[in-house]
């Protein structure tokens, strides 16, 4: 967030960032893989021939069992933090 503050304070009146983390209770086999393939992982695989996407998505999926484990009642706590700002530029 400073980061960006500090390129747009300069070319704006006024400038709101802020940060929020939502936490996805996901269910199911290898769920934050699944969750992620409806977002950015589908733009990445597009790219790769089936062997590679098929070879990251294992890689991929084992890093996220181990990254994320599932809790004692089988669910998986995604938590997922998003950037959000808001710039009003001068008249």
């Amino acid at each position: 967030p400073t980061r960006y503050l500090d390129v747009l304070l300069p070319l704006a009146e006024a400038v709101d960032c802020w940060t929020t983390t939502y936490h996805h209770v996901l269910e199911g086999a290898n769920p934050v893989v699944e969750w992620f393939k409806g977002s950015f992982l589908r733009e990445f695989l597009s790219r790769l021939d089936d062997a590679d996407g098929a070879a990251f998505v294992a890689d991929y999926t084992a890093a996220m069992a181990e990254a994320y484990p599932p809790r004692p009642d089988g669910r998986t706590v995604l938590a997922f933090r998003r950037l959000f700002l808001v710039v009003r530029r001068w008249p």
